[in-house]
């Protein structure tokens, strides 16, 4: 071939090759989005299943309830796209936390996270998001340590766990003459961070702190802890754990026959009431949302509750797992993309009126959400305190009947 026609071919080559590149043939094509992918796991097994049962038909009926509206606005791409749910059973267990969350973000390729339920679970799970620097929403988890890390790519809409009793104590100054306090904490990060809390509130209510100890998780007798509290005879006795320490604390105490004005448990859900039946009634403790609070978007809350079938007084974390949601809702639409930086930014930067008040997030990423208290009466959840508008009428009783008096 001459090198005249060599020259011909190469720029009949070239001319092919830009071409090409024009139309687009031969080249990587970007994948049009279709979808919003939300990744997360839910305790469907193990220690705390109890507690959160019905999360994946309550996600995914949030999911629905976007969808038949057209999905979420994403601003990139002027239009709406629908939202879908990508959830794993974690066992109640660290390590399977750690195991799925890595899948979500290298295989599902998730675009948001939303965490699982308890500080213990939510440890594991913000590092491995912060890891491969993926936006994640924690839901239920309270632990400040969590957020004192300096993680760039977590926030949680849960206050610290030190306020976690800040309505549980300003109740008993307003509405009691209790004079003392016990409090036993499991022994775990998130319980630490929470009696710390409850002893600085206590003192600031006016109670004397005559009993302070830790057990652990996996504590079988409370006997030695329940006749020494006998002997310091206080008022209220604040027990900062989860259900089964709470649970097991309680019937002994009933076989003991202590009295206390009160007993206070920080978790107290379905499976409460379920094992202690009529001996948990005038047990205090704190959840998020009653029906009759009117606060932010409560219609959706309500709507939501309703279509997935899930009693709130039953099932009480289903509000900061509403918020988590919403705030994933808001981040979302309120960002220029769904780009992980533009997103995490713009949920950091969120100011609303959610469903227990106003919502932001501190330096941290720690939100507001606070909780209410509640009384089990009739072997039913009744809202206690605050009294204040945007809250329904409370129901409280102090001090409680003694075990004899209890029907």
């Amino acid at each position: 071939m001459s090198n005249t026609s060599k020259r011909w071919l190469g720029r009949i080559l070239l001319g092919c090759f830009a071409c090409a590149v024009f139309l687009g043939v031969g080249t990587p094509r970007a994948v049009a989005k279709d979808k919003i992918i939300i990744g997360g796991t839910v305790a469907q097994s193990g220690r705390f299943a109890s507690d959160v049962k019905p999360w994946p038909e309550l996600m995914r009926t949030w999911a629905h309830m976007i969808n038949e509206k057209g999905g979420l606005m994403v601003k990139s791409l002027n239009k709406k796209l629908p939202v879908e749910f990508v959830l794993y059973d974690d066992k109640s267990d660290p390590s399977t936390v750690v195991k799925f969350y890595q899948r979500l973000i290298t295989v599902d390729k998730a675009d948001i996270l939303i965490g699982p339920y308890t500080s213990p679970l939510t440890f594991p799970a913000t590092t491995i998001a912060n890891k491969f620097a993926i936006p994640m929403v924690c839901a239920e988890a309270t632990a400040s340590a969590i957020y004192k890390r300096g993680f760039k790519w977590i926030v949680g809409v849960d206050q610290p766990a030190p306020l976690w009793s800040l309505n549980y104590f300003d109740m008993i100054q307003k509405r009691t003459d209790a004079k003392s306090v016990a409090l036993l904490g499991e022994d775990i990060n998130l319980f630490t961070e929470i009696m710390e809390g409850a002893k600085d509130l206590s003192g600031k209510a006016g109670l004397k702190l005559v009993f302070d100890e830790k057990a652990s998780k996996d504590t079988k007798d409370f006997t030695p802890i329940i006749v020494k509290m006998k002997e310091a005879a206080p008022d209220i006795v604040f027990v900062g754990g989860f259900i089964p320490f709470n649970i097991a604390f309680l019937k002994q105490a009933k076989e003991l026959d202590f009295n206390p004005g009160e007993f206070h448990f920080t978790h107290h859900g379905i499976s409460f009431v379920d094992a202690l039946g009529k001996n948990a009634n005038y047990v205090t403790g704190e959840s998020y949302w009653h029906k009759g609070m009117k606060l932010g978007n409560y219609q959706a809350f309500e709507e939501l509750l309703k279509r997935a079938k899930v009693n709130i007084l039953e099932y009480p974390w289903a509000v900061p797992r509403f918020l988590a949601m919403d705030v994933i809702r808001r981040g979302i639409e309120a960002s220029p993309s769904l780009k992980k930086e533009d997103l995490m930014a713009t949920i950091k930067g969120l100011h609303f009126e959610g469903i227990t008040g106003p919502m932001s997030f501190d330096k941290n990423g720690q939100g507001k959400n606070r909780p209410v208290v509640d009384q089990i009466m009739d072997m039913k959840y009744l809202f206690a305190w605050p009294d204040a508008e945007g809250y329904p009428p409370t129901h409280y009783k102090y001090p409680r009947p003694k075990w004899s008096e209890i029907q």
